[in-house]
């Protein structure tokens, strides 16, 4: 079987795997799902990148959604999750009655931010499973205000290099049958733990297309002190995200993990930083209907503290964030070239 990853550089990347190493990771999945409560048979609302409604009917009959009976799930599309449609989505879900919601963060997120601008009850869930995105604090704590649970995050690949996933006392673990996980500096060294370092995978799962310390892109770093579950599995105390998607200033070097700069601001849905050159910084956000001058003043004002004065900002108001080509959110873009400075990983949180 084949599947498809924009990979490490953004160059399409076709992965190969058998049938044996599918079945494994699926267990790893349900491993995942029965930390936090739920298991596969449990109906879910699943958000995917995958089209999968056609764009007529979609457009014509407002249904951005799919039945899955065998695996109790409605299929809902993260392409067609604008302002206009939530209703249609809330409404949907709501007749569904999941016991979980899954998928992107950003979309979880998205939802729940809905429900609180309307004034509308959500329904409460067992569990929220979230991957594929680096997951922001504000997303967690809206997630879980919203329908009254607790988030359990997950970090793997299309690849099949790795498996990471929280447990009951919210800690991260890398599952160490998944693959071996290393965090390094950038000059191949390994990364004390507490330091962020750049993520390297080899997988043991798929003998089909076996990727040996496999350098996926994203950063990192090992917790100093074990889980309080008692698991022995290395933990992982923050994903720091993409190591392209830093922002470097000359007067502070690189900074990594700018989801910060959101804390207190309430009236803005979601927001996007792109950094364009060494002195300009690009923040695009939605605005939530309550959105005033003062909002943007304390975005502003956050985002001063972490990138300090000797960079330009530009807002710019829109009606959404684009999505990358498989639907997914990025709160920080780089068009620099890649950073060869010894800080180049940055703070984590400051």
């Amino acid at each position: 079987m084949h599947a498809h990853t924009s990979g490490t550089t953004g160059k399409p990347l076709t992965i190969f795997y058998n049938r044996a190493a599918m079945r494994k990771m699926w267990a790893f999945v349900e491993l995942y799902r029965a930390t936090a409560g739920v298991t596969k048979d449990d109906r879910r609302g699943q958000f995917t990148g995958k089209m999968v409604v056609p764009a007529r009917q979609a457009a014509e009959k407002k249904v951005f959604w799919r039945r899955d009976l065998a695996n109790h799930t409605l299929l809902l599309s993260s392409t067609h999750l604008l302002p206009e449609n939530l209703a249609y989505y809330v409404a949907a879900i709501e007749r569904f009655r999941p016991v979980y919601l899954c998928g992107y963060p950003s979309c979880l997120y998205t939802l729940a931010e809905y429900y609180r601008q309307v004034g509308r009850k959500a329904p409460r869930l067992t569990a929220a499973l979230t991957s594929a995105e680096t997951l922001l604090e504000h997303q967690r704590r809206a997630i879980e205000e919203v329908f009254s649970t607790r988030v359990f995050d997950q970090y793997g690949q299309t690849e099949m290099q790795s498996f990471w996933y929280e447990c009951e006392a919210g800690r991260m673990h890398a599952h160490p049958l998944a693959g071996v996980t290393e965090i390094l500096r950038p000059d191949g060294t390994a990364a004390a733990p507490g330091e962020m370092g750049e993520v390297v995978l080899t997988g043991l799962v798929n003998y089909a297309m076996p990727l040996v310390r496999y350098r996926v892109g994203d950063t990192a770093r090992f917790a100093v002190e074990s889980c309080p579950c008692g698991r022995g599995m290395p933990v992982i105390e923050e994903i720091g995200g993409r190591v392209d998607d830093v922002v470097f200033t000359r007067e502070r070097g690189s900074l990594g993990r700018l989801d910060p700069v959101l804390k207190g601001v309430h009236n803005i849905v979601e927001s996007q930083i792109e950094q364009e050159s060494l002195d300009v910084l690009r923040v695009r956000f939605v605005p939530a209907p309550g959105f005033t001058a003062e909002d943007l003043v304390l975005l502003e004002s956050n985002l001063r503290a972490r990138v300090g004065r000797g960079i330009h900002l530009e807002f710019e108001c829109i009606d959404r964030i684009p999505r990358t080509a498989n639907g997914k959110f990025r709160f920080v873009i780089s068009r620099l070239e890649r950073q060869t400075d010894p800080r180049s990983f940055g703070s984590s949180r400051g």
